[in-house]
């Protein structure tokens, strides 16, 4: 049931108040951009593409993508987040 006396304390929603991952969300739904084809251009799982527009940070190399073959605006890109090294090359 939907409070709907005058009282209200539910503030309006401006660009202000709107979660920047909502606003990625829809830039991605607009350009027809999903968790799986950006999954698949990135080489990560669905889940993890949508950890990353949740969380709002990624690796460097994404958000290269993201500006450069997306265009996605800057101020909706996600933050750098800490590279993790990879596994160590084997030596002989």
């Amino acid at each position: 049931m939907i409070n709907q006396t005058s009282d209200s304390a539910q503030a309006p929603f401006t660009a202000e108040t709107i979660p920047t991952h909502f606003l990625r969300r829809a830039w991605m739904e607009n350009i027809g951009l999903t968790n799986v084809k950006l999954a698949k251009r990135f080489d990560l799982t669905p889940a993890r593409v949508s950890s990353i527009i949740r969380g709002g940070e990624c690796p460097q190399k994404y958000i290269d993508i993201l500006r450069k073959e997306y265009e996605m605006p800057e101020d909706l890109l996600p933050d750098r987040s800490i590279e993790k090294p990879g596994p160590k090359p084997k030596t002989k």
